[in-house]
């Protein structure tokens, strides 16, 4: 993760309805799972995993969809951003980087279930460590 993160940082959707502030994060990192891809449309997704305290709505409220048992899923109900994964199990929720206002303020540094990579996304963060599953890596 980039040393330039300043907590707090603050975030939203494309059409300025959903906002929300992050004060702490624990870990960054690409997504290669299939669900993913299909959520977001794009060949993998940049997440940050936040403690639950840290994650706090500014304005608007999401929209959820349970994308398995246990998981969903928040987006902007007017535009569909996707900018929440949250398993109810967990400490943590993850947010999408690139909804951040900063989001070169945080850097993955690592791939999860690359046994689900796409082609056309292999060389993205080579130099990173690629994991086949959920690996729960941490920042030191």
């Amino acid at each position: 993760m980039s040393g330039r993160f300043r907590t707090p940082i603050e975030g939203g959707c494309l059409c300025g309805q959903v906002r929300y502030r992050i004060s702490s994060v624990t870990s960054a990192f690409w997504c290669h799972c299939t669900m993913c891809r299909r959520a977001s449309g794009a060949s993998a997704v940049p997440w940050a995993s936040v403690p639950r305290g840290a994650f706090h709505m500014v304005r608007g409220m999401l929209r959820q969809f349970e994308s398995s048992p246990g998981v969903r899923r928040g987006f902007c109900g007017a535009c569909g951003s996707p900018i929440l994964f949250d398993m109810a199990q967990e400490s943590e929720v993850d947010i999408t980087i690139g909804t951040l206002d900063q989001p070169d303020a945080l850097s993955p540094t690592h791939h999860i279930w690359t046994g689900s990579q796409l082609n056309m996304s292999h060389g993205l963060g080579s130099a990173l460590p690629h994991h086949p599953a959920e690996c729960g890596a941490k920042l030191p």
